[in-house]
C-alpha cells in the first residue's frame, strides 16, 4: 500500500520556505546519493515556512524494496508534520511485546512523531514516520492562513483518494489481465 521507508533513512532535509513547494533530499541505507524530492503543496502548520533537517539514530535497516524507489520523487504531498502524536513503549520493544503477552501494560509515553507522506508520480504513496529522529527546525519564512490551512489539508485528503483510485485501477486492469481458472 504504501513504501514506509522509516527504518532505512539515514538523514534528510525537507524545505517548505517557499509556498506551495517542497523540496528536500533524503539519504537511505545502501544508496550512494539521495533520493530526490520535488512535491507540490504545503506541510503542516508546524513545518509550513521551515527548513526540516532530520537524522535516524538508530542502526538502518535496508529494505529490500529501496531499489525499487526512484530517485526522483515528483508529487503531491499527503501529510508533513513533526508534530503527530504517537504512544512510545519506555522500555525495549522485546519486553514491552513480552508485557503485552502476559497482559500487561508495559509503560509508555505520548511523544511528537516525524510523519513525512507524499504522493509519487514513480512510485505511489511514501511514508516515513518515527518519533526516534533527531530533528532540527529552522524559524518559518511564512505562515499558512487558517483559509491556507483548510485547503492544505484537503489537498492532502485528495492526495490520499486519488492514491487509492489509482491504486484500485491498477488491479483492476491486472485482473483483466488474468483468467479465472476454467472449472474442471
Amino acid at each position: 500500500m504504501a513504501f514506509r521507508i522509516h527504518e532505512s533513512v539515514v538523514c534528510g532535509e525537507i524545505d517548505n520556505r517557499k509556498k506551495g513547494v517542497v523540496r528536500g533530499k533524503v539519504w537511505v541505507e545502501g544508496r550512494a546519493e539521495p533520493m530526490v524530492l520535488e512535491l507540490q503543496g504545503n506541510a503542516w502548520p508546524d513545518l509550513a515556512g521551515c527548513l526540516l533537517k532530520f537524522t535516524n539514530p538508530q542502526k538502518r535497516i535496508p529494505d529490500a524494496h529501496l531499489e525499487s524507489l526512484h530517485p526522483i520523487q515528483r508529487g503531491t504531498i499527503g501529510d508533513l508534520t513533526a508534530s503527530r502524536k504517537v504512544r512510545v513503549f519506555d522500555v525495549p520493544l522485546e519486553e514491552a511485546l513480552d508485557m503485552i503477552r502476559r497482559k500487561e501494560k508495559p509503560p509508555e509515553h505520548m511523544a511528537n512523531c516525524l510523519y513525512l507522506e507524499w504522493y509519487s508520480e514513480a512510485n505511489g504513496r511514501v511514508v516515513i514516520e518515527s518519533a526516534d529522529y533527531e530533528l532540527t527546525i529552522s524559524a518559518p519564512e511564512w505562515r499558512l492562513t487558517a483559509e491556507e490551512d483548510a485547503e492544505r489539508a484537503k489537498q492532502a485528503a485528495a492526495g490520499m483518494v486519488d492514491f487509492m483510485a489509482k491504486l484500485a485501477a491498477a488491479i483492476e486492469e491486472q485482473q483483466r489481465g488474468h483468467k479465472d481458472p476454467e472449472p474442471e
